[in-house]
């Protein structure tokens, strides 16, 4: 099935950061619109494999930090932000997405918005501290980037995704590919979407196996056992 219909089909004109968007549809011969969503597509699975190759080797800060990583770049999807004095409203704005749109088969987020923030903090920044009301357990990752991936494959049908997705403050990244110029992500995604969903094939993906509900007051969570 092509699901390349799927970006395109609530397509908008963008209201902002419009030269770099009519340049990356000039070299790809896409939609502005369709290439910003593209990229977002292209980020958020990177971000998401990065994470899932640290989880899987047992790096959880840095597995932790690359989900939240995600986690904010939709928050300044759906939140429409601009500039970078709100990087932890737009964070507790993707939580907030994720809660209210998330995997309804699965656990429901183990943390809230603001335990996420600290947590976003503590693994970004070496000399943080986590409070000791913030508990951490690896599964918390794993259902975090579950969230995402049911997300990144369902966000398109939401009507009131596209106009804050065109006022979004994200700008693409441009490389020369044999000798050629061109948006990163883009033209790949498009590829990718000719037989896959936004979210499926992602490498390193041990992290979609079965889970169990974090219980933050559980021994292994606490730290009490």
């Amino acid at each position: 099935m092509d699901y390349r219909p799927l970006l395109a089909q609530h397509a908008v004109q963008l209201t902002q950061d419009v030269p770099r968007w009519d340049e990356a549809s000039r070299l790809t011969g896409l939609d502005p619109y369709v290439c910003k969503a593209s990229y977002v597509c292209g980020v958020m699975r990177e971000l998401m494999q990065a994470s899932g190759l640290n989880f899987a080797a047992g790096y959880h800060l840095g597995s932790l930090f690359l989900a939240l990583d995600a986690t904010e770049l939709l928050g300044r999807i759906v939140s429409g932000k601009r500039g970078t004095d709100h990087v932890t409203e737009v964070l507790r704005a993707g939580v907030r997405y994720l809660e209210d749109h998330g995997d309804p088969q699965i656990a429901p987020l183990p943390h809230s918005q603001t335990q996420y923030a600290k947590l976003r903090n503590f693994a970004g920044h070496g000399a943080s501290q986590l409070p000791q009301s913030v508990v951490f357990d690896p599964s918390s990752t794993q259902l975090l980037l579950r969230h995402l991936a049911y997300v990144l494959n369902t966000m398109w049908k939401d009507r009131a995704m596209p106009a804050k997705l065109a006022k979004a403050e994200i700008q693409p990244l441009f490389t020369e590919i044999k000798g050629s110029r061109q948006p990163v992500y883009v033209n790949e995604i498009q590829k990718h979407l000719t037989t896959q969903q936004p979210a499926d094939g992602i490498r390193h993906d041990s992290w979609r196996n079965d889970i169990v509900y974090v219980d933050n007051s559980s021994p292994p969570v606490s730290g009490t056992g």
